[in-house]
């Protein structure tokens, strides 16, 4: 069972342990995505998704070396979206936010093109209508607020970290992205 207190923002969160990273991994795999498909999909490595759960089965206490924009990604894949705010997402329309962005922006790995500066520009930064803003997104993610600014600048955002800004804004990304299977893929709650 993964503990709450790794479902938290992240002032508060605990990281989880090696198992409950191994659990997500293995829920998703019993929906057919296993770490190369899912590596495939989402843009992340399959070492580094082996590496946050190694050991699970000898040592499942461990603590994950898993970054909190990492394990936000993999519990909304696992159908838990927006620990980082208490499971909600910002009240944006979502619609506004589609059309922002080329129909691309949208899709999985596999066939999805990173949005220009002036895209990003629409959505992020002082007075949109998002109200998103590159400091919100650091201290939201944990992310280096340079090193944001940069990557949209030269629209090199990590894939995950766009998939991110989407779930912020209350788009669906386990729908988005792991769209071979029916229905939903959910995580137990637990409760220590």
């Amino acid at each position: 069972m993964i503990r709450e207190n790794t479902l938290a923002p992240a002032n508060l969160w605990a990281k989880p342990f090696v198992a409950e990273v191994a659990e997500i991994i293995n829920l998703l795999k019993e929906y057919g995505y296993d770490s190369a498909t899912l590596a495939r999909l989402t843009g992340l490595q399959e070492k580094k998704i082996s590496d946050w759960m190694s050991r699970y089965k000898r040592e499942p206490e461990n603590i994950s070396e898993i970054p909190y924009p990492c394990w936000c990604f993999l519990t909304a894949l696992a159908g838990r979206p927006n620990i980082q705010n208490n499971g909600q997402p910002i009240e944006v329309d979502a619609r506004k936010v589609m059309r922002a962005f080329k129909p691309t922006a949208f899709k999985n790995k596999t066939t999805f093109e990173m949005p220009s500066e002036k895209e990003f520009r629409r959505i992020i930064g002082e007075n949109t209508f998002t109200g998103i803003t590159i400091e919100s997104l650091c201290d939201t993610f944990q992310w280096k607020p340079m090193q944001l600014a940069t990557s949209l600048e030269k629209g090199s955002l990590p894939f995950l970290n766009w998939c991110l800004i989407l779930m912020l804004c209350g788009f669906n990304i386990q729908k988005m992205l792991l769209n071979q299977h029916e229905g939903e893929i959910e995580l137990n709650k637990s409760g220590n």
